[in-house]
């Protein structure tokens, strides 16, 4: 009974290895043109993600940093004034 389930199992190991060396050797062909095709609309999608969070990011950034420029700058002009 072991051997039998050993020879199957060896038997389906053996023609899975063989279907999967099979599919391998063929190569897909795709043509030129789609290739590109697709590479320009992956490349166009990350540019537009990367622009969105380039943006959300800077006006995030301004707005943190010019309140608190301008924050120092009412200090010190109620400083100048004062010293005067």
């Amino acid at each position: 009974m072991k051997e039998i389930m050993r020879k199957m199992i060896l038997s389906a190991g053996v023609l899975f290895s063989m279907a999967l060396l099979q599919s391998c050797g063929e190569a897909a062909q795709m043509d030129p043109a789609m290739v590109q095709a697709k590479v320009d609309s992956l490349a166009a999608s990350k540019i537009e993600e990367a622009t969105a969070k380039a943006t959300a990011d800077c006006e995030t950034r301004m707005t943190t940093e010019v309140k608190a420029m301008a924050d120092s700058l009412v200090q010190a002009k109620k400083a100048a004034t004062a010293a005067q």
